[in-house]
C-alpha cells in the first residue's frame, strides 16, 4: 500500500543514508504519480518547506491549462508553486526527447540549493522499464543498476522516494483521496521506446512472468551492490595513481586493464562528465598501453576528453572558445565575459597593487588568442620574450595555449590571460586581468 505514512517512513530511512533535507522541492508533471507525491508529502507534519516544480515544455496546445492546473493544485494543497517554461523547436523524436530531458535538469540543477531534495516520483514500474531499455542498449554495472534511490545531484540530492512502490498502489491512492491529476496524450505514441515497452511488451512479459516489477527490482538492487563494490575498488586504485582528474601514467598501467576502465569510468561520474562508448573506452586503454613521452594522444567524444602529456594522463571537459570575441574590445567598465564552453569568464577589477595602466585600459583592450609569434616584455623582465617560450617554461598544457585570452592595445600585447602583464602598459593602482573558473593551465 501507499499513503503518507508510507511516505514519511520512506524518506525517514533515506535521511540516514543523506545529509537533512532543509527544502522538498517536487518535480511537478501533474501525471498521477507526481500528484500522488505532492500530495502526500503536503499531508506529512513537517517544518521541512515544500516547493512544486513545474517545466511547461510548450510542446501541447494545452500546455499552459496544465501550468495552470499544476499551480492551483500545488497552492490547494498548502504548496509553493514555481514554473519555468523550456523554448525550444520541438519534433516528436527521441533525440528531442533526450534534448527536453537535459534542459528539465538543467532547470532543476539551476533552481537547487544547497541542503535541498529533488523529489521525483518514479516508481517500481519506472524501474523496471529503465532497465529494460538499458539492456537492451547494450548498458554495463551502472545500466543494470538502473535508477537509485538517491544520489548527490549538484547542490542537493535527488531522491526518488517511490521506487520500490507500485503503480497499482500509487493509483489507489490518487483515486481514495480524489486527486485530480493530467493525462499526457504522448504517453500513447509507441514511437518512443519507453513507450512500446510500456504498452506492448511488458504487459505480455508480465502474462507470462507475474510479478515482473519485484523480479527486476531484485536484479537492480544486485547489480547496485555490483556497483558499489566496482565504486570502492576505483577509491582504492585513485589513491595510488593520482588525483580525480589526473592520473601518473606509469602507475595507471600498472592496474589491469579492467581496472583501468574502471577508474576512468569512476573518476569521469565524480567530475559530472560522460563517459566513453564502451568500444571507444576499450581503444583508449590500448593507446595509453602505448604511450610514451613525445606522443600527445588525444581520445575525445561528446563532452568530455583524455589527454596525456609528460608522463600524466588528464580527464578533461570539452572545451570551445567563443570565436565571436576575436577582434572584440573589452572596457573594465563592461560585465564579466564568458570566453566559452567550460573556459570561464574574464573582468578587469581596480586594484592597489601593479597591474594593467588604467589610462590604457579605459580606452578599451582588444581580445584576441595566439597566433603565433607574439612577444611581451613581462613586469620585472629586462627583455622581450616569445609567447611559446613563455608558455613552455611555465609548463603551459599545449591544447590550451591557443585558448589563452590575449589582451591588445594598438596591437601589442598588454596581457596574457592572468599570467603575465607587460612591464609598458603597468602601472600601481592599476587594472588586475581576472579569470574566473578558468580550466586548469599549468602541469602540477
Amino acid at each position: 500500500m501507499f499513503n503518507q505514512l508510507t511516505l514519511k517512513k520512506i524518506l525517514t530511512s533515506i535521511s540516514l543514508g543523506n545529509s537533512q533535507a532543509t527544502r522538498y522541492v517536487v518535480a511537478y508533471s501533474g501525471g498521477m504519480d507526481s500528484t500522488a507525491l505532492l500530495y502526500a508529502l503536503s499531508r506529512i507534519e513537517s517544518n521541512i518547506p515544500i516547493i512544486a516544480i513545474h517545466i511547461n515544455h510548450g510542446i501541447n496546445k494545452d500546455s499552459d491549462i496544465w501550468e495552470n492546473h499544476c499551480r492551483e493544485n500545488a497552492l490547494s494543497y498548502g504548496v509553493k508553486f514555481e514554473s519555468f517554461k523550456i523554448d525550444l523547436n520541438y519534433k516528436s523524436n527521441k533525440e528531442s526527447e533526450a534534448v527536453l530531458r537535459e534542459l528539465r535538469y538543467k532547470i532543476f540543477q539551476n533552481f537547487v540549493i544547497k541542503g535541498d531534495w529533488l523529489l521525483t516520483a518514479h516508481h517500481q514500474s519506472d524501474q523496471t522499464e529503465t532497465l529494460m531499455l538499458n539492456l537492451f542498449r547494450g548498458s554495463g554495472i551502472s545500466g543494470l543498476a538502473a535508477i537509485n534511490t538517491s544520489r548527490k545531484f549538484f547542490l542537493g540530492t535527488l531522491v526518488r522516494p517511490l521506487l520500490e512502490i507500485s503503480r497499482t498502489y500509487i493509483k489507489e491512492y490518487a483515486v481514495e483521496n480524489d486527486l485530480s491529476w493530467l493525462d499526457d496524450p504522448s504517453n500513447n505514441n509507441n514511437n518512443f521506446d519507453r513507450n512500446y515497452l510500456r504498452n506492448e511488451i511488458i504487459p505480455q512479459l508480465e502474462d507470462r512472468w507475474p510479478s515482473l516489477d519485484k523480479r527486476f527490482t531484485k536484479v537492480t538492487k544486485f547489480a547496485y551492490e555490483a556497483k558499489l563494490s566496482l565504486k570502492e575498488l576505483a577509491e582504492i586504485d585513485l589513491e595510488n595513481v593520482g588525483t580525480v582528474d589526473c592520473f601518473n601514467i606509469e602507475l595507471f598501467k600498472c592496474l589491469s586493464e579492467t581496472r583501468q576502465r574502471n577508474l576512468i569510468r569512476y573518476s569521469l561520474n565524480e567530475m559530472n562528465l560522460p563517459s566513453p562508448p564502451f568500444n571507444q573506452l576499450m581503444e583508449a586503454t590500448k593507446i595509453i598501453a602505448n604511450y610514451n613521452i613525445d606522443s600527445h594522444p588525444l581520445i575525445s567524444w561528446r563532452g568530455a576528453r583524455i589527454r596525456c602529456y609528460r608522463n600524466f594522463l588528464y580527464l578533461l571537459p570539452e572545451l570551445s572558445l567563443n570565436s565571436d570575441l576575436k577582434g572584440k574590445k573589452y572596457f573594465p567598465h563592461n560585465d564579466s565575459l564568458p570566453l566559452g564552453e567550460n573556459m570561464g569568464q574574464i573582468s578587469l577589477l581596480l586594484s592597489q597593487k601593479i597591474g594593467i595602466d588604467p589610462d590604457i585600459a579605459e580606452l578599451g583592450l582588444e581580445i584576441n588568442f595566439r597566433n603565433g609569434g607574439e612577444n611581451i616584455c613581462p613586469i620585472d623582465s629586462n627583455y622581450d620574450r616569445k609567447l611559446k617560450r613563455l608558455f613552455q617554461e611555465k609548463k603551459i598544457f599545449p591544447w590550451l595555449r591557443d585558448k589563452i585570452p590575449l589582451l591588445l592595445y594598438d596591437g601589442e600585447v598588454v596581457c596574457v590571460g592572468d599570467l603575465w602583464t607587460a612591464e609598458k602598459f603597468s602601472k600601481e593602482n592599476g587594472y588586475i586581468f581576472e579569470w574566473d573558473q578558468r580550466p586548469r593551465l599549468i602541469q602540477p
